[in-house]
């Protein structure tokens, strides 16, 4: 099992896939997760739940719940989203999971889903969202979380709430009640990458963001983001991604 960082971001996070034939292990992520069915035959593990999905079959995953995908023959598509486009809907339900997640939406429904893009407004993505999840929410049944793996997963709500500021292991070990030594070595193997590693790369993430979306300066965007000093923030940067954050962002804004 691992955390799947791609379905990481920022309050507008919008991830839209159409995947075929697809065969994925055990994760988590920290988004919400519709798999909405076009054709042929799936299997979803999700938690301890099996579901096999259809053509027209949809399925609501919640944040931090492990589920894998495998299928020989099939297409769908995927909306993965941050729980604060439907802050409403995730806040009230935010120690709840559905009892039984699979559910068939209404064309209308669809057809908004599917106009979504990474060019969509913030409006777009609410209107959309939260249409889908209050049809949803009118005939779903919904079961408390378990306790059992939760500890370890609110270390990743430590750090998606404090990655801008201080946040070390101690800081989020001392926050969770759990031991140093253990968390740091269950977190490699979860993840696949350290701690430290981990918040860089959401720190990193954020600051592309910025340096994308605003007119601040690189300095600005670094410090923005949680990083100490620019030194640290461009040796990271380059590190990670090969370039330099000014080369970055040149490179970025002839794409726009």
């Amino acid at each position: 099992m691992f955390y799947e960082t791609r379905n990481t971001g920022d309050s507008e996070h919008l991830r839209v896939d159409t995947e075929n034939n697809m065969n994925f292990p055990r994760h988590i992520h920290n988004s919400y997760e519709i798999i909405l069915m076009l054709g042929g035959e799936m299997n979803v593990t999700v938690d301890t739940d099996e579901y096999t999905l259809r053509d027209g079959d949809a399925l609501m995953i919640f944040p931090n719940q492990i589920h894998s995908l495998s299928s020989e023959q099939s297409e769908h598509i995927t909306f993965a989203f941050s729980p604060l486009l439907v802050s409403a809907y995730s806040t009230k339900l935010s120690d709840k999971i559905p009892a039984d997640g699979k559910f068939r939406m209404p064309e209308h429904l669809k057809d908004a889903l599917c106009a979504l893009g990474s060019d969509s407004t913030v409006v777009e993505k609410k209107g959309a969202l939260y249409s889908v999840c209050a049809f949803f929410d009118k005939t779903a049944e919904y079961k408390p979380r378990s306790s059992g793996s939760e500890p370890f997963f609110r270390i990743f709500t430590f750090v998606e709430n404090n990655y801008t500021s201080e946040c070390s292991l101690y800081d989020a070990v001392r926050e969770v009640g759990m031991n140093y030594a253990y968390v740091s070595r269950m977190f490699k193997r979860l993840v696949g990458v350290s701690y430290n590693e981990y918040v860089n790369m959401l720190r990193l993430d954020r600051a592309c963001y910025l340096m994308e979306n605003t007119t601040k300066s690189i300095t600005e965007c670094a410090l923005e983001s949680g990083f100490s000093s620019t030194h640290t923030f461009n040796r990271n940067f380059k590190e990670h991604y090969g370039t330099t954050p000014y080369k970055y962002r040149v490179r970025e804004s002839k794409k726009e």
